[in-house]
Formats: structure tokens, sequence, C-alpha cells
């Protein structure tokens, strides 16, 4: 770089700080020359003007210490990060109009740090990180940063600002069974925060395995109508491209930071643009001649191995979230029906785990941490069990040594011996929550993928309109410059 610079006359070292500044004044003219080509940096092609979901979730790796004073101010300044003082009066307003609930929110077995309403501020750090929304194919949207943790307010922030701008149908975070009952609170008392309920909330679907089984069916993604094959993970992908920079950016001034997190961005959207047409083409081959075809076989073969006839899929299916939904076990004078519930809950989830812990880990380090964390939702399913053996006659205990054999058996099982809990065999249930599960699982993966179909032809579309209004825009802008309408003050070379 200095041997390049020389050939231009000037000797000697560059300072870093000098060619940090000017390397963002560089980029600062590139991004408003592309503004004037009618380049839309922060904008989906596939996903304008109507988009299937948001995905919001935050990046604590991108912290910044107080050490790094400067007064100067960021040139991209609320392009990408929203500024902090309209985020901090927004997270105001919203303390002023409902008191705060301290505390982190518990689902399963699981405890969520983002599902909080409040926290302390760090006492090294200025910005604690970034939370960001992306969409389903990757784009970044919007971002802001984050001074007290992941708390509520600041996805609510960012749905706020997105919502209206994109039509969004889905919102996707981490903790939706924690933050949705939150904005329908917040809502009564804040009108203008209403009209975020037409969205809905979905639980990103990796995540939605780490929270309670009757949890994941009502919240999680994949069984949302209308979300396709949507995951709500791709903000990680994004997470972890904008974490390289996190080695430098918290050693930064303020507005450095600001200005280099948003190049960055504005690359990782060049790229993602650049390349959609072939992502949406390649997904819509694998989704419709292999994923569809090979799930509509997955649940012939499974009804027809559990007995199940096709009239009675949609009953099944019906019956499972019934099951999930149901509120009304707190509220019996059986006091036995909350503890049968716990039990089938408890196991159905150890059940599903220990089917999919080879298919959804491929290192034995995570195995070995969730055969651990297997071991101890196992033990207290039987401290469960044991405490409902106590409550009952002999003739009505549930048997241990089948639970455990049930349990070992997880592939191959025709679900003939389904029946291990003594107020099944009583009633007038055919079969049991598991085998119904089993068939609710393979339906809704059936009818996710004949949803995404549609939705990626439609997409397609939308990418095809968005590139022809572009270049009719150019063509446009470049007739006017050169009949002299829009020349302003440009020179000839200028116009070139």
């Amino acid at each position: 770089l200095e041997k390049r610079t020389c050939q231009f006359g000037r000797a000697g070292k560059i300072h870093g700080d000098v060619f940090q500044r000017s390397y963002l004044e560089y980029t600062f003219c590139q991004y408003h020359c592309e503004n004037m080509a009618s380049v839309e940096h922060f904008t989906c092609p596939a996903c304008t003007p109507n988009m299937i979901a948001l995905c919001a979730d935050g990046n604590r790796k991108q912290y910044r210490f107080r050490q790094s004073k400067g007064s100067e101010q960021p040139y991209f300044d609320g392009t990408f990060i929203a500024k902090d003082a309209e985020v901090q009066h927004f997270v105001e307003e919203i303390r002023s109009k409902m008191k705060s609930t301290a505390g982190r929110g518990i689902c399963g077995a699981s405890q969520w740090s983002a599902a909080r309403e409040t926290a302390r501020r760090a006492s090294k750090l200025d910005e604690e990180g970034i939370e960001v929304v992306v969409c389903r194919h990757g784009v970044l949207l919007k971002a802001l940063n984050m001074y007290r943790g992941e708390i509520f307010a600041y996805p609510l922030f960012l749905q706020k600002e997105l919502q209206a701008a994109t039509n969004g149908q889905f919102f996707c975070t981490d903790i939706a069974c924690k933050y949705w009952p939150y904005l329908e609170k917040l809502s009564v008392s804040m009108s203008e925060l209403r009209p975020l309920l037409q969205m809905r909330p979905f639980l990103s679907v990796m995540h939605a395995k780490a929270h309670s089984t009757k949890c994941e069916i009502i919240w999680s993604g994949k069984n949302q109508e209308g979300a396709g094959t949507t995951a709500g993970e791709e903000v990680e992908m994004v997470n972890s491209y904008l974490s390289r920079c996190a080695l430098t950016t918290k050693y930064m001034t303020k507005s450095a930071r600001n200005d280099m997190l948003t190049v960055h961005a504005i690359g990782w959207n060049r790229r993602k643009q650049e390349g959609l047409h072939l992502a949406l083409s390649s997904r819509y081959v694998k989704v419709t001649c292999e994923k569809a075809e090979a799930d509509s076989q997955r649940l012939e073969d499974l009804t027809n191995q559990l007995g199940c006839p096709e009239n009675m899929v949609h009953q099944w299916v019906h019956d499972v979230r019934e099951w999930a939904s149901d509120d009304s076990a707190g509220t019996r004078c059986d006091d036995q029906q909350p503890l049968q519930e716990s039990i089938e809950e408890m196991f159905l989830a150890v059940h599903h785990r220990k089917a999919s812990l080879y298919n959804q880990t491929d290192s034995n380090k995570i195995r070995q941490l969730r055969r651990r964390k297997l071991g101890e939702e196992k033990k207290k399913l039987f401290e469960k069990i044991k405490l409902y053996n106590e409550q009952v006659a002999d003739e009505e205990r549930i048997l241990e040594d089948k639970v455990e054999s049930r349990l070992s058996v997880v592939e191959g099982d025709s679900g003939a011996d389904c029946l291990i809990w003594p107020w099944e065999v009583h009633s007038r249930e055919s079969s049991n929550i598991l085998t119904k599960k089993k068939i609710f699982d393979v339906y809704m993966s059936k009818m996710r993928l004949q949803e995404e179909k549609i939705i990626l032809i439609r997409e397609m579309r939308q990418h095809c309109t968005y590139l022809r209004k572009l270049a009719w825009s150019l063509r446009k802008m470049m007739s006017e410059m050169s009949s002299g309408r829009n020349s302003g003050s440009l020179s000839e070379e200028g116009h070139r």
C-alpha cells in the first residue's frame, strides 16, 4: 500500500486513523452515487412490496468499550443503525406506560436471557451489542444499538419501524412465546402499537427445540400456516458475518463503529442481491422436485404404519393442537389432571429429542451436552411419575419399566404399544398423543413445502418486477440527462 501511494508523489508511512477516515469518506460518496442510480441498499428485491417474515435477533459480540471516545458525527447516521436518541425516547415511553417485570423468561427446561423487560448496564461497555432485522433471504433491513441487553423494547422498535414499509406477515424471534404476550399487553395502553398485532408471531424453528413441547406446537414457524419453509434463523447467518468485525469495532470510536458496521452491511446486502436469482431458482427446484415428493411419500408410509386412515389425519392434527393449547388444566377440580398433562408433555419432549439426537447434531461435543440435558429431563420425568404413583391406587399406577422401554424405542416402532398411561387405557381415545404427534409433524412439513412453492413463485415475480422498475428508472434518468433537462451543474465528465 505504501509503495502504491509513493507512486502518486507521497512519501512516508500512512497514518491509520487518517486512512480510515478517508476510506469512510470514499464509501460515503460511493453510497450517495449509488443512491443517485436508484440503488436501494437495505431492501430485498424478492420481498418488495410484500414480505413474508421479519427475523430479529441480538448480537452481543458487537459491544464497544467506554474508553474509546470521540465526538465526531458518523457519516451514515441513521442509515442502517437507528439513531440512539430515537430508540432511547421509545424505550422511555414504554417504561412510562407499563410497569416492567424483572427476571428472565423460562420456557420448558431453558432460561432465556433475551426474554426480559429490564436489564442492567455493563460498567465497562458503552454499546452492549446490536439488534438486527433481516428478511427470510438474509438481507439486512435495519439495526439498533443495545445499551441494556436484549430487552423486549428493542425488537419492538424495529418491528414498529418496518411493519408498514414491508407489509410483513410474520415477526420471527427466539422468544416469540414471551414477546407476543408482552406486545399484546403493551398495545392496550399504546394505541400506536396496535397495528403491529396484524403480524403473526413466529418462533424460530431451531430455537423452538429448546422450548417446551406445547410451546413448540403452538408457536414454532414450521406449524404456522402460510409461512412456507421459512426458518426464522436467517439472522444467525448475518450475525456470524457481522461478528467478524467485533475484534476491531470494540476499540473504535462511536462514529467509526457505526460507519464501519454500515459499510459491512451494505457489502453483505450487495452480495445477497446479486445472487438472489440463483438462490430463488435453486430453492424452487429443491422444494418442488425433491422435498415435496419425499414428504408426501413419508406421510403416506407413516399413516399406513400407524394405522391412521386418510380421513383421520386432519382430526389427529386438530387433537394435537387442542392438546397443546389446553390451558384449563390448572383450573379443574381434578388435582391429577395437571400432573397427567405434565407427564405427557415431558415424556413427549424426551422421546422427540432422543429420536432426533443424531439427525440434528454432527458433533460428539454437542451430543454430549444434549445427552446430559436429556438425562436431567428424564430424571425430572420419573420424579413426576413417582409423585403421581403416590397419589393413586395400585392398579392405576404408571409402570416405570414400560415408560423406560418406550423411551428406548425411537425408530421403527409401530405405535401399537403406545398406551402406557392408565388414564388413556380407560378413555375412548384409540391412540395417545405421541402417535398423533408423529403424524402432526410430517403433515405440517408437507403443508409448509406446498406453501413454499407458491411463495417462491410470488417472490420470483416480485424480483422481476423490481428489476424492471429499476431499469425503467435508469433509462428515464439517462434520457433526461442526455437531453439536458436534468443536467444541473454537472460537467460533461460528470455526466459520463
